[in-house]
């Protein structure tokens, strides 16, 4: 009962439909009072209860044509609709006011079409019905029966039902569309999902549809993606780039537009609000191919750098009305969106100063931990340089060097920050040579880079990944596996990097269980970081040695939207 309910105030074909039965049928009874006692009238009465009733299917019919056929026969359906009930308010006076129930739908299905301008030139054709009734005689031939009167009242109070559930239908409607929209703004970052299938959710719930889709890209990197939800659950959808193309290409490309998949053609409204009709059967075919067969509409959504477009599959026919419905729904959505992005931007930014902040304060406390530090080395160095302890002194030195060489990291690290613009590209080679050298002081251990042919050029954030990843595997291959001899090979392929750390043990290796094969690293600093940007490790078994290979992107993803 509710969806019938608010289904009458979706469109005015349904409650059309209803009223014209109901009209035609009080008509009938009002022809067989007027006619039905008289012989001579016979075939005259089988002629106009045929007519009445042609005429109602027809125009019922009249709904269910394809576009370009509909558009053109509805116009001339109207007019014929506002004449004859015209004509019955002037001059049939018992079938007055359901005539007027009647006309409540026409202006309704005319405004749809035409505009609300229709509804101005239907009012002023009303009056003019009524002023001429004073110069025609009302036509009653034969005194009102007690049944055909109780009869036509009834159908009268189901029409004026009917227009009141269509009334009540359209309110509950819009207040569930601006509930919905509130609601939609209040969300703000506040979702598990990512943003796509969040929306994918939302409008197919609102919509009560078969299945919702979400076809988008991001101009940064320029990918289509497809998140679809129907009876199977919410999932991602690969779409060959000619399916794409056929489902993103239709122009005007901001017009939400409905579409049947038993029809080659589009219903929409061009940029000043007129409706026409659009030959696209390559976007039906793509339609049915992705989500299946049956109607929809779809509508375009753009906010920041997000662009994509949306269909839902609904049962509306070709109602101008859902033309409307999917504007305010489209308004909403990239008003969520606007409001999504500029919350995102303004949280990045905040992190961005308050781990700028950090990072001063930690350089600063570090830094001056770090001189300290050296100076304390340095006069004990100088304290011991006339004993004879060579091995001590050289230590100290080995300790001194890595102290200076920790602070020209700190520094160098906090000058890019600050100073180098976003993405601006440096040497991978030369980076990682440096890394190597501080980690063979850090760990007094022996680590080289094998030789390389050519430069790898990469972004500096990249470089800095690529640095934290080797001094973290590093780091757990010494702690864990007691390795004195490090060997770093480096690749480029494609848009990949690859990483292999090469460890020898040392004469007192740890003890480990047997195991063979391959398996993911258990390192949960690695793993994160790697999860964070979208990349692999794996943790090799050689024998006498052990291998970590790392695969990453070359170019590092930005936040997800």
């Amino acid at each position: 009962m509710d969806r019938l309910v608010l289904w009458l105030g979706r469109s005015p074909t349904l409650g059309f439909a209803i009223s014209r039965v109901a009209f035609s049928a009080a008509a009938t009874w009002q022809i067989n009072a007027m006619f039905g006692n008289e012989g001579d009238f016979a075939q005259t009465v089988l002629l106009l209860k045929a007519g009445i009733w042609t005429w109602t299917a027809i125009s019922i019919v009249l709904n269910s044509l394809t576009p370009p056929l509909g558009l053109l026969l509805r116009p001339v359906s109207l007019i014929f609709d506002l004449i004859a009930f015209l004509t019955v308010i002037v001059l049939c006076e018992p079938l007055q006011i359901a005539a007027l129930g009647c006309l409540f739908f026409v202006a309704w299905s005319a405004s749809d079409r035409f505009g609300r301008s229709a509804i101005i030139v239907i009012g002023f054709c009303l009056i003019f019905a009524f002023m001429a009734r004073g110069y025609y005689e009302v036509w009653t031939p034969g005194p009102r029966t007690p049944d055909v009167g109780r009869a036509i009242d009834s159908l009268t109070i189901v029409i004026g039902c009917l227009i009141a559930a269509s009334m009540l239908s359209m309110s509950i409607l819009e207040q569930r569309l601006i509930s919905w929209t509130e609601r939609l703004q209040g969300v703000g970052l506040s979702f598990q999902k990512s943003l796509a299938q969040f929306l994918v959710e939302q409008i197919s719930h609102l919509m009560n549809s078969r299945y919702c889709a979400f076809v988008w890209e991001t101009m940064e990197d320029e990918v289509i993606h497809c998140d679809l939800i129907d009876g199977s659950g919410l999932r991602q959808v690969t779409l060959p780039q000619k399916q794409i193309d056929s489902l993103l290409g239709v122009q005007p490309r901001e017009a939400p537009f409905l579409y049947s998949t038993q029809s080659p053609r589009l219903l929409l409204r061009g940029r000043i609000g007129i409706l026409r009709n659009e030959r696209a059967p390559d976007v039906s075919d793509a339609i049915v191919d992705v989500f299946g067969a049956g109607q929809g509409a779809s509508f375009f959504v753009q906010a920041g750098e997000l662009r994509g477009r949306i269909f839902i599959g609904t049962s509306h026919g070709w109602s101008p009305a859902l033309l409307l419905r999917c504007l305010r729904i489209q308004e909403g959505v990239d008003l969520f969106l606007e409001r999504h992005f500029f919350f995102l931007a303004w949280r990045q930014r905040t992190f961005a100063e308050a781990r700028q902040a950090l990072s001063r304060d930690l350089h600063d406390s570090v830094l001056q931990t770090l001189a300290a530090l050296r100076v304390r080395l340095v006069t004990a160095i100088h304290g011991l340089s006339e004993a004879n302890v060579p091995d001590q002194l050289a230590e100290l030195k080995s300790m001194e060097e890595l102290v200076t060489s920790e602070q020209a990291h700190l520094r160098r690290l906090l000058s890019q920050r600050h100073n180098s613009p976003s993405g601006s590209a440096v040497d991978l080679i030369r980076e990682v040579e440096r890394c190597c050298r501080f980690i063979a002081l850090q760990w007094t251990i022996e680590c080289r880079l094998n030789p390389v042919d050519r430069p790898i050029i990469v972004s500096a954030e990249t470089a800095a990944e690529v640095e934290f990843l080797i001094r973290e595997a590093t780091a757990n291959a010494v702690k864990h596996a007691n390795a004195r001899h490090i060997t770093v090979s480096i690749a480029k392929a494609d848009d990949e990097i690859l990483i292999a750390l090469k460890d020898n043990p040392g004469t007192e290796a740890k003890a480990c269980e047997s195991y063979n094969g391959d398996f993911e690293l258990q390192s949960q600093s690695i793993m994160k970081r790697l999860g964070k940007i979208g990349g692999t490790a794996y943790f090799h078994n050689l024998s006498m040695n052990s291998l970590i290979s790392i695969r990453l992107p070359s170019s590092l993803p930005r936040s997800p939207i």
